[in-house]
């Protein structure tokens, strides 16, 4: 991920959207972090406000679209 990018998710967040661009669910990610599934859900809520979209699947083509990737 970029320096740019970096600045603007929380370290949490970078972790969340990599599992995201990996498919895994809102009990999936809370369960590989060890936090609650509302945890999950706020940080989501930020993402896509960051990123200026309403659900997973426009995050998750923002996310490669702008190359914001974590690969």
């Amino acid at each position: 991920m970029n320096t740019k990018s970096e600045n603007i998710f929380s370290k949490t967040e970078l972790k969340i959207i990599k599992l995201l661009e990996e498919g895994l669910s809102n009990k999936s990610i809370s369960e590989r972090y060890n936090i609650s599934e509302n945890t999950v859900k706020f940080h989501l809520k930020n993402i896509y406000r960051k990123l200026s979209v309403h659900n997973r699947l426009q995050a998750v083509h923002k996310i490669r679209k702008k190359n914001l990737s974590i690969h």
